[in-house]
C-alpha cells in the first residue's frame, strides 16, 4: 500500500469532518488501449459550469475540453491534452449554484 502524501493527508482531514469535499485532480492517461489498426474517431468530453439555466441572463463561467480517440466499436485508445478555461461572471455567482 502506497503511503499518503501530505496532501492527501490534508484532504482526508478535511473530509471526514463531514464539512468539505475535496476534488482530486484526474490523472492523464496516454493510451488505454492498444490501437490495433481499425478505424478511429475523434471525440471531445465537455464540461460547461454555467450561473444558472437561464441562457438570456446566466454566464458560462468555466469550459473544459478533453479529446480522445476512439475505435468504431467504442475501445478508447487515447486522450489526448485537456483544456480548461475560467470566467469572472460580471454578476455575483447566486449561492445555489455553489452547491
Amino acid at each position: 500500500m502506497q503511503e499518503m502524501g501530505d496532501h492527501e493527508k490534508m484532504a482526508v482531514a478535511l473530509e471526514v469532518t463531514g464539512q468539505y469535499r475535496v476534488l482530486r485532480k484526474l490523472l492523464h492517461r496516454q493510451n488505454l488501449a492498444p490501437h490495433d489498426g481499425s478505424k478511429t474517431r475523434l471525440g471531445i468530453f465537455i464540461d460547461v459550469e454555467t450561473t444558472g439555466l437561464d441562457p438570456t441572463k446566466d454566464e458560462i463561467i468555466e469550459l473544459a475540453m478533453v479529446p480522445f480517440v476512439y475505435g468504431l466499436d467504442g475501445r478508447i485508445f487515447e486522450v489526448q491534452a485537456a483544456f480548461q478555461g475560467l470566467r469572472q461572471p460580471a454578476n455575483p455567482i447566486p449561492a445555489e449554484i455553489t452547491k
